[in-house]
């Protein structure tokens, strides 16, 4: 079964309690997760948020991220999502926010073929 994670990167948000009470949080049934940094003292203040799905089921988290850098201007969104199949990354894709506007994007896919 191919699964979708969806990750996304809120980096130096102004207040990040207004960030994780946005309602594209709830909505999308996005879900908190650690960051650990290695060098605290030269890192800046993120959030990181995720959510999985089987490939079928999963929903395309661009705009509602878009909505959400245009929501906190000073704060870059960064939205990543990892398609998996059998234990390998079939495909990835990165798109950056900056106060509502695409910052640019990094995409990616490998196909693993079986028997052929």
């Amino acid at each position: 079964m191919a699964t979708v994670v969806t990750y996304v990167l809120v980096s130096n948000p102004d207040d990040p309690d207004a960030v994780r009470s946005h309602p594209t949080i709830e909505e999308y049934e996005l879900e908190g997760r650690p960051i650990q940094e290695d060098e605290p003292e030269e890192t800046l203040p993120a959030l990181k948020f995720a959510a999985t799905s089987a490939l079928e089921d999963r929903t395309d988290l661009e705009t509602p991220c878009r909505e959400l850098s245009e929501a906190f201007p000073e704060a870059t969104v960064t939205y990543c999502e990892v398609e998996e199949r059998f234990d390998h990354i079939e495909h990835l894709r990165s798109v950056v926010f900056i106060g509502g506007k695409r910052a640019g994007n990094i995409e990616h896919g490998y196909v693993f073929n079986v028997g052929t």
